[in-house]
């Protein structure tokens, strides 16, 4: 099967995705100016996040719930190898063109330390080979979608920094956000990437289909679900430490 090529169409929904998201990270300060009177006072640090935050929230409202209904909705086999789907690929270039926005935003800003700065960079580039991987081939569409699904544990997770930014760590719907974070983490970056990780094995072993793929791809989908997944189930391991600590630091210091 050949190549094929990263279309017009799909440059133009990376680009325009790119300019939204930039747009949207631009228009944060004017909304969080309005909803939130403890925004103008914290450091320009904070509100660089807040805002870098409020994009994340967005595309995740809006990229989240498309990948779940392609998984849903349309028909797309874990035992597809070569494979068009077309809303696939879009959501590979809308991803790449957030991508691209995450990285303008950040590049220069190291606000985070230096060590997770690496990181969060490298997670990126990696993240922006794959969405390319993603659009550019009518292969493997299931794998590159489940990565999409992903997005939909993105609204509550940022929604979280956001919240504690803004000094509202001790609210209600703080703790409530992170019942949500985790129930939706749990679902989307655990659950759902388990089931397709056996699904790609199987692939892998079963499919004669897959070692005729380019040898990029298909490592881009092994080392992919190698990385993602480690990298998922080791913050989800942090979330359940976290509630963990909670629940018995709360009911020990009931006792003490």
């Amino acid at each position: 099967m050949a190549k094929m090529a990263f279309e017009t169409f799909l440059v133009v929904i990376a680009a325009f995705s790119c300019a939204t998201w930039l747009a949207v990270f631009r228009l944060s300060p004017v909304v969080f100016t309005w909803l939130s009177s403890s925004y103008g006072g914290i450091s320009k640090d904070k509100r660089h996040v807040v805002d870098d935050s409020f994009k994340a929230v967005v595309y995740g409202c809006f990229a989240g719930p498309l990948a779940w209904y392609a998984y849903i909705c349309t028909e797309i086999p874990p035992e597809g190898v070569w494979l068009d789907v077309p809303l696939v690929r879009f959501l590979s270039a809308l991803y790449m063109g957030s991508i691209l926005a995450q990285l303008i935003v950040t590049i220069g800003y190291p606000y985070a330390s230096r060590a997770d700065f690496i990181l969060y960079k490298m997670h990126h580039a990696v993240s922006l080979y794959s969405t390319y991987i993603g659009a550019s081939y009518p292969a493997m569409p299931y794998y590159a979608n489940v990565c999409y699904m992903m997005q939909l544990s993105n609204p509550s997770v940022y929604l979280r920094v956001i919240l504690k930014e803004l000094g509202y760590k001790d609210s209600k719907f703080y703790m409530w956000n992170f019942v949500v974070m985790g129930v939706t983490f749990a679902v989307c970056r655990v659950l759902v990437t388990s089931i397709a990780t056996f699904n790609l094995v199987k692939v892998m072993v079963f499919q004669d289909a897959f070692s005729r793929l380019p040898l990029h791809v298909s490592l881009c989908y092994i080392m992919g679900a190698l990385v993602f997944n480690g990298l998922n189930y080791y913050w989800f391991s942090l979330m359940c430490k976290r509630a963990i600590d909670r629940v018995f630091g709360k009911e020990k210091e009931q006792q003490l």
